[in-house]
């Protein structure tokens, strides 16, 4: 008698796609977030506090607040539905034309010498 076939690996959700410029851009979002709340330096503080509101002004109300949470506190996108009652479909939709926008944002922004750190 043939040994039975092992069950299926599961198919894993790769989650949504996302362009490196627009992950970097995120990653911008998120450490200027978390500088306005870390720095000690007033200047340093002061220079990422305008950063994140120039970034904040390419958004909608509601991708700020998706990009705060996943990107400034480090929320996975499935706490953030978790959190708010919306489905992933539209959480991750915000998400991604949230840093769609960011990274034609800061493509033209004057960012200074210290973003190359």
């Amino acid at each position: 008698m043939p040994p039975e076939d092992p069950l299926p690996a599961p198919i894993e959700d790769a989650g949504p796609a996302i362009s490196f410029a627009d992950a970097n851009a995120a990653a911008m979002y998120g450490r200027d977030y978390r500088k306005t709340l870390a720095l000690d330096d007033s200047f340093k503080r002061l220079d990422a506090q305008d950063r994140l509101a120039a970034a904040r002004r390419a958004l909608s109300a509601r991708e700020v607040a998706v990009m705060d949470m996943a990107a400034g506190r480090g929320h996975a996108l499935a706490e953030i539905v978790a959190r708010t009652g919306r489905t992933m479909a539209f959480i991750e939709g915000l998400f991604l034309g949230a840093c769609a926008k960011l990274s034609a944002h800061y493509e033209t922004a004057d960012l200074g010498p210290e973003r190359l750190t």
